[in-house]
Order: structure tokens, then C-alpha cells, then sequence
């Protein structure tokens, strides 16, 4: 879209050599052509700018949404996502999912892994480690296979620990087992305000 932007209602201007202040040409014969169309703010803000980069070790990708930026649906990655902006809606990945300090997610995540530093406000379903960072808020129903928190964290959640399934373990029924936990407190504070 954004090639649509600056290419539409592309004007090419008369070539006019360059002239100093005394009126003589500078001897260049090559003119630029930099007449494009700006486009408006409006049209910049519809714009979601989540970039794409390939690991050169693994192959896996990396997806990144900008501080500033807010994505209104439901993203769907087969790599990472680090969010330093805003969502609202679902995500599903086949990686992990990362909410940096300025990220904030409304929305349930499905992912391998998670690390929150900013703020979450949902469910996730995280079959590997959720990890909270000093600085991270969580709200809502956790799934995971193990937590990792930080001190610092503000935490009103209730949480399910999966046992993988693994001949190792006590199984009921054909099933794993699960250890839910209910976070009622952190750091002697009651989180229910």
C-alpha cells in the first residue's frame, strides 16, 4: 500500500538544469526526479507496520510491531513476535511471543513460549515457559508448562501448570495431570484491589 501512496498521482516535473547563483550550469547533465506524493497522516495511521526478518542461523522469522503501532485483529505468525505496541485481538504462534515495556496485548495468545514486560490483559495457552519480567502485568487465565517471575511483577491471574504427557509421570485416567494455582498474593500485597 504504501508504494500505492507515493506512486499514485506521480507528476514528472520539466527538467530544468541545475544553475548556480550567477546563472551559469554546473555541469551536471543528470536531473532527480524526487516529485512524489506525500502521503496523509490518515492514510499513514491504516497502516500497520509489522516487519518480517529472517534468522540467517535457523530460518525462522522474527515478526516485529513498532512502538506506536496498533493492530485491531487477530495476528497469526510462524515465527517469533516481539510487540512494542499495541493489540487488540488474538494471536497464534508457532514460536513465542514477546510483549516488550511498551507493548500492551488485549487478546488471548496461543504460543510455544511467552515474555510479558508490558501489559497482557487476557488467556494464554503457553506450552513451554511464561516468563514475567519485573516490569510486566498480567490479567487474566494462564495454561502454561512453567512460570518464571520476576520480582516487581503485578500479577492477578489464575494459573494451570500442564505435566507433559511422558510414561515418567502418574497418569489418571489415560491423561496428564495439571496443577492449577490462584495468585492471590505477591510479595505479602493482596492483588486484589
Amino acid at each position: 500500500m504504501l508504494k500505492q501512496l507515493f506512486s499514485s498521482n506521480r507528476r514528472t516535473p520539466e527538467k530544468e538544469p541545475f544553475r548556480d547563483v550567477a546563472g551559469d550550469q554546473n555541469g551536471l547533465e543528470e536531473d532527480f526526479d524526487l516529485d512524489f506524493d506525500i502521503p496523509s497522516v490518515e492514510d499513514l495511521q491504516k497502516e500497520v507496520f509489522v516487519s518480517d526478518i529472517l534468522h540467517k542461523d535457523n530460518g525462522s522469522s522474527m515478526n516485529i510491531l513498532a512502538q506506536g503501532a496498533v493492530l485491531n485483529g487477530n495476528i497469526t505468525v510462524e515465527g517469533e513476535l516481539k510487540i512494542y505496541g499495541k493489540v487488540l485481538g488474538d494471536i497464534i504462534s508457532s514460536s513465542s511471543v514477546l510483549i516488550g515495556e511498551s507493548g500492551l496485548v488485549e487478546g488471548n495468545v496461543k504460543a510455544v513460549g511467552m515474555e510479558v514486560a508490558g501489559t497482557f490483559r487476557g488467556n494464554a495457552e503457553v506450552s513451554g515457559e511464561f516468563l514475567v519480567s519485573s516490569t510486566g502485568k498480567i490479567f487474566g487465565d494462564l495454561v502454561i508448562g512453567t512460570i518464571n517471575v520476576n520480582a516487581g511483577a503485578t500479577m492477578n491471574a489464575s494459573i494451570v501448570m500442564t505435566i507433559p504427557e511422558s510414561p515418567s509421570y502418574n497418569m489418571v485416567g489415560g491423561e496428564s495431570q495439571s496443577t492449577a494455582v490462584s495468585i492471590s498474593q505477591y510479595n505479602g500485597q493482596d492483588v486484589h484491589s
